[in-house]
């Protein structure tokens, strides 16, 4: 019986992660879809619309530097349904914002309501999930952020199509905040506050500032800023690249945009049962998963920097299609490493410090296209500038010490 309702505890968390991924992502793309009508009707050049794009990640950015900590003390149950709640009003409340100024401030406060989502997700994995199981249920629930943007960027494309761009907001914001209502009344761990530390947990208390004394903590923050460069260059311009360089329809561009983030789900799940697999069969957690991440960005790199030059349109999202599977192959052991490393005391600073750094990158991506494409005329240069950053990746160094 006891194992039974462990197992169904696990199903019910790992569902809700899915989801909480699943409506955070389907929400920032859906901004992305949008954006070529926002630039026709209010006049946006490319540059302002790339700050526009980057609006939540000002916050998120931020906010990450301490809400790691914030989830240590409180516990996911608390901390998430509070981001999600937040984030799902903020999006609903979006469309009486017309002017850059006003959009990029709304879009500032869905960020902030998303910075709880990965490190709350990494500490309820920790807390309810076994280190051979970690790299496949961190993928399902990151499968969810690829099942929300290919499905969000077709339902997207048909309410603005139908509707119009405010009801895009409406219908999706108001959806989530069913999500909200589901995490509250489901989630198995309700407890606030920390869990104590079993035994054989290296649970001594440190201070989150000293993780940065840690060669791996700089390994995996830099590691995470060129792979979420690379990734948010595809969610926030991935659509506008296809009207305005590929000169697809809105409507098509909202159905073809998804299909590189539905190779995205094949490729995510991929690396987490794969990643799994090699250390079942005796190759060490840290062996596996830098293979994984070095293998997946290396080949997404040569992918992006060739898309980027050829002309045919269906040769180019063919080769995107197939650099986005690749990239999120490493997706599952990228974000297994500070459960793998940190005590469970400090599972979510370390998480928060890391996607600190990824969000410095996925907030340099539509800016530093934007600026691109304004002086240039063209995506292809801000390709070889996502390839570089997906390529470094692979460098850092991550070693197997633990804090």
């Amino acid at each position: 019986m006891k194992a039974k309702n462990e197992r169904t505890s696990k199903i019910i968390t790992c569902s809700l992660l899915f989801g909480a991924q699943l409506f955070s992502f389907m929400i920032r793309f859906a901004f992305s879809v949008v954006a070529p009508t926002l630039m026709r009707l209010y006049g946006f050049s490319p540059k302002t619309m790339g700050y526009i794009l980057s609006g939540w990640n000002w916050s998120y950015s931020a906010g990450l530097a301490m809400v790691g900590s914030i989830v240590d003390r409180f516990g996911p149950y608390l901390v998430l349904g509070v981001g999600s709640l937040v984030w799902g009003i903020s999006t609903i409340a979006l469309p009486v914002s017309t002017a850059a100024v006003s959009l990029f401030l709304m879009r500032m406060v869905f960020g902030f309501g998303q910075t709880a989502l990965i490190p709350a997700g990494a500490l309820a994995v920790s807390r309810g999930f076994g280190i051979h199981e970690r790299a496949r249920v961190i993928a399902i629930a990151f499968a969810g952020n690829q099942v929300g943007v290919a499905a969000g960027a077709t339902i997207a494309a048909f309410i603005l199509a139908s509707l119009g761009w405010q009801a895009v907001f409406y219908l999706i914001g108001g959806a989530s905040l069913l999500l909200t209502a589901a995490w509250f009344a489901l989630y198995p761990d309700k407890t606030i506050g920390r869990q104590p530390a079993a035994r054989n947990d290296n649970a001594q208390q440190i201070s989150w500032i000293s993780l940065f004394r840690y060669r791996s903590t700089w390994g995996i923050a830099l590691g995470q800023m060129g792979y979420l460069y690379a990734y948010f260059f595809f969610v926030t311009w991935l659509p506008g690249y296809l009207v305005l360089e590929r000169k697809m329809t809105l409507l098509k561009s909202g159905i073809v945009s998804a299909l590189p983030f539905w190779a995205g789900v094949v490729g995510t799940l991929g690396g987490g049962w794969l990643g799994d697999y090699l250390i079942q069969r005796g190759v060490s957690t840290t062996l596996s998963r830098k293979s994984i991440i070095g293998a997946g960005l290396s080949v997404s790199t040569v992918l992006v920097v060739t898309a980027a030059y050829v002309e045919q349109s269906w040769l180019a999202v063919t080769l995107l299609t197939f650099c986005v599977g690749f990239l999120r192959l490493a997706t599952g052991s990228v974000n297994s490493f500070p459960i793998d490393l940190a005590p469970r005391t400090m599972v979510g600073a370390l998480t928060g410090i890391q996607n600190f750094f990824g969000s410095i990158g996925g907030l340099l991506a539509p800016i530093v296209t934007g600026y691109i494409v304004n002086a240039t005329g063209s995506f292809a240069s801000s390709f070889v500038v996502a390839g570089a950053m997906s390529g470094w990746s692979p460098l850092v160094h991550v070693d197997r010490r633990q804090y």
